[in-house]
């Protein structure tokens, strides 16, 4: 961190923060939610997959003019601080109330949830694009990406690890007291958005405002060059369309919770099995920089996926009858994670390079769109979000998942069969395989990496010195 030649110590730990921070409230949310609405709240499959199928389709509408607003302001001001100030306290505050059950109304808690859980997305998309954004325009220079994201991603993984580990430990605590249980994700959701909200707001005031001042184009231009090249972008699509294909495996991720708690009957075991998934992500994580050397970005996500994708086949086969066997399987699954998040950051970040020797190969036009690229990555993922959610709640009322139900204006907790029990562990095991095999065969095809990469990168710097020289020259 101290010796990035792009970013001061100051702003890196500043960016670091706001990762941290966002990670958290992204995790509680995303992690506990759905077991929190069916078990406490009382929602069914088709009210959560209609209340965010709607939250989805406003994000994917939202997304790209984010985007355009970051790439279309060039002022020295800038506008990814403000949109990152802006948006904490609302992120904060709908990701610590979604965890409170309002009522016995089922239409009521329906209402609630879904307002609550728009404003979270809302919040979550207008800080995750400005903060990324600007998270590659700290770093022009591709080399020092992998140190750069690397450290990020430390902070990325502790930011999830700590509400996910905290949830179990606390819910067992609790000796199957279920109005305590009720009480102890919400007390889990203060804790983490109180610290969630100082976190984000840190790099509001560190981070230095960065744009790219491109020179004036016709406005007919510019639209007909930006929304092509994301077409253009390979290195981009194919991340995107892993990350589709990946939502099958946030089945597995989803129904973790479930697993732990109904099938296993030791729901405490999820925290342990996730320290030791942790410790073995982050030796992962940090040997990014020097396996780097020898492999490429794109290799550590391919092999990364086929990894943990046999840990699973393997989990599948053998069941769940023993204990350690399952936690050592789902543990090691977990062992690439870290590192596959921060080359994909690196790998996201390394598109915007490609974007812009494509667009100068195919309009001969150097055009650079980070904001865009990012939104666009954005819209993927809400997208892949959605398509997670309806995965993960048809699957639930294929194996006949039962909801908490109301008594007497009480919300009781409901009992599951033995075939819901099993096939909840079908949930976990299946995903598992498809989710990462898939998306493993399918970043074989980025061929944005190795001589090919490094003989574009030098065009591209050529390209670069020669705009600089015909800027230099062009009358203002």
């Amino acid at each position: 961190m101290k010796n990035n030649p792009d970013v001061a110590f100051k702003e890196q730990v500043g960016y670091v923060s706001g990762v941290f921070g966002n990670c958290m409230g992204q995790d509680s949310v995303g992690t506990y939610t759905d077991q929190f609405m069916y078990d406490y709240m009382g929602l069914k499959s088709h009210h959560i997959v209609a209340m965010k199928s709607v939250t989805t389709g406003v994000n994917i509408l939202i997304a790209p003019i984010v985007g355009a607003m970051l790439d279309n302001n060039h002022s020295s001001k800038g506008n990814a601080r403000r949109f990152m100030t802006a948006s904490a306290i609302p992120f904060t505050l709908s990701s610590i109330l979604l965890f409170i059950v309002p009522s016995s109304s089922i239409t009521f808690n329906v209402i609630w949830s879904f307002l609550l859980f728009l404003l979270f997305n809302i919040a979550d998309t207008f800080f995750d694009v400005a903060l990324s954004t600007l998270s590659v325009r700290m770093t022009p220079n591709a080399k020092s990406r992998k140190n750069f994201y690397t450290v990020a991603q430390l902070a990325s993984t502790l930011g999830s690890m700590l509400p996910g580990g905290m949830v179990p430990i606390l819910i067992e605590l609790q000796g199957n007291d279920y109005a305590k249980e009720k009480w102890a994700f919400f007390t889990v959701a203060l804790i983490f958005g109180i610290l969630g909200l100082f976190t984000m707001l840190v790099p509001c005031f560190t981070l230095k405002e960065r744009n790219i001042v491109l020179p004036p184009r016709e406005k007919e231009k510019k639209v007909k060059i930006d929304y092509k090249l994301i077409l253009l972008n390979r290195p981009l699509l194919l991340l995107c369309l892993s990350q589709v294909i990946e939502s099958v495996r946030q089945v597995c991720y989803n129904s973790l919770p479930f697993f732990y708690k109904h099938t296993l009957n030791r729901y405490g075991m999820k925290t342990y099995v996730e320290i030791g998934s942790s410790t073995l992500s982050y030796a992962g994580l940090l040997s990014v920089p020097f396996v780097g050397k020898k492999r490429s970005s794109r290799d550590i996500v391919v092999w990364g996926y086929l990894h943990t994708g046999i840990c699973y086949l393997i989990l599948l086969t053998f069941g769940y009858k023993s204990l350690w066997l399952v936690g050592i399987l789902i543990a090691l699954g977990g062992m690439p994670n870290a590192a596959m998040s921060a080359a994909k950051r690196i790998l996201l970040a390394d598109s915007t390079d490609y974007m812009e020797w494509k667009s100068f190969k195919k309009y001969g036009v150097a055009q650079r769109n980070e904001g865009m690229v990012f939104a666009f990555n954005t819209m993927v993922s809400r997208i892949a979000a959605l398509w997670k959610e309806l995965l993960v709640n048809g699957g639930m009322a294929l194996i006949g998942y039962q909801s908490a139900v109301s008594i007497n204006g009480v919300m009781t907790e409901a009992v599951q069969t033995p075939e819901t029990l099993h096939g909840i562990f079908l949930l976990v095991a299946i995903p598992g395989i498809i989710g990462n095999l898939v998306p493993g065969i399918i970043m074989m095809f980025d061929n944005f990496t190795g001589k090919r990469k490094e003989k574009i990168m030098s065009e591209l710097e050529e390209i670069r010195a020669a705009s600089a020289i015909a800027a230099e020259n062009t009358p203002v």
